[in-house]
């Protein structure tokens, strides 16, 4: 509960920085697409990084829970990632490269999982939470930093683009080097193929695609 109620507190901050939300609610969510690569990049604290997730997504309707829960639109099922300008490997850590293989995703049930958190009713997009976000930054040939927690997003009324605005950053995560800053911004844009086609449906009518 109280992860849920920080995550909660974030997205407020999320919907300041973009479009204002309508009085209507969202109410439930009309997925029609299973399965989605998404490609681009994203600069973790002005590192830029060629970033490729693939999502498997929950179909059909989908309904909102009460504001005190997050609703499970799917999960992060791989990931890879490559920082081609630092002196080390960035990894993203209990997530497989590709689908089906290892390691396992983990190591929590929700880690990896994307959830709804609210709707943008005037833009009609969709803000998203990646649960248990955990990527290693390498700051210098012999350090690397691990970042855990809850990457925030918006995914296009068109299910083509999803950005990342660094709204909250990323806490450093265990033991790690004196080093490494105690936080991450991540901000970047991913490529959805296929698009994510889905719809928003609130109290007063259909939006999204």
């Amino acid at each position: 509960m109280r992860k849920s109620v920080a995550i909660l507190a974030a997205v407020a901050l999320l919907l300041a920085l973009g479009a204002a939300a309508s009085s209507a609610t969202t109410i439930g969510i009309l997925n029609q697409t299973p399965l989605t690569t998404q490609i681009g990049n994203l600069q973790f604290n002005g590192i830029n990084c060629n970033v490729t997730l693939r999502k498997q997504l929950l179909t059909g309707l989908i309904l909102v829970r009460p504001s005190s829960q997050l609703t499970r639109l799917g999960r992060v099922a791989a990931g890879q990632i490559n920082c081609p300008n630092v002196p080390g490997a960035a990894k993203f850590l209990n997530l497989p490269p590709e689908l089906g293989g290892s390691p396992p995703i983990g190591p929590t049930p929700t880690s990896w999982d994307v959830s709804f958190l609210s709707s943008d009713l005037v833009t009609g997009e969709l803000l998203f939470g990646i649960l248990d976000f955990q990527v290693s930054i390498p700051i210098d040939p012999l350090t690397n930093c691990l970042y855990r927690g809850t990457l925030l997003g918006r995914l296009s009324a068109n299910g083509t683009t999803l950005r990342f605005l660094g709204v909250p950053p990323l806490p450093l995560f265990g033991v790690n080097p004196s080093r490494c800053p105690p936080q991450i911004n991540v901000n970047g844009i991913l490529n959805d193929n296929p698009p994510i086609i889905y719809r928003l449906l609130n109290s007063i009518a259909p939006i999204g695609l």
